[in-house]
């Protein structure tokens, strides 16, 4: 069985609900998107440069990292624009980071 706990607000009125929260704003999501496509394209112009060995799969895994990193950002940000709600936990938050090896 749960215990329920009352806040009780300034004039003792019981606080029940959900408080409301103000949407997400587009600028930091598209802060993410712009600053996600930058480090993507300097990774790549360092897998250009450097031969193969560690560094390069280094590279290469934190390349794939951030491919699917601005892809979710870029998914955010289209819900966001199209109005629709965010999911509470996002479905593939437990999944590992990409690993060469």
């Amino acid at each position: 069985m749960q215990k329920v706990i009352e806040f009780r607000g300034p004039n003792s009125e019981v606080v029940s609900g959900p408080l409301p929260v103000a949407p997400p704003s587009m600028e930091p999501i598209l802060a993410v998107v712009d600053s996600l496509a930058r480090t993507l394209d300097c990774i790549k112009t360092m897998c250009a440069t450097e031969p193969n060995g560690p560094i390069r799969d280094k590279l290469e895994t934190e390349r794939a990292n951030l491919v699917i990193g601005l892809f979710v950002a870029r998914v955010a940000a289209m819900r966001l624009s199209s109005g629709e709600p965010a999911a509470e936990v996002s479905a593939i938050s437990n999944l590992p980071v990409a690993r060469r090896g």
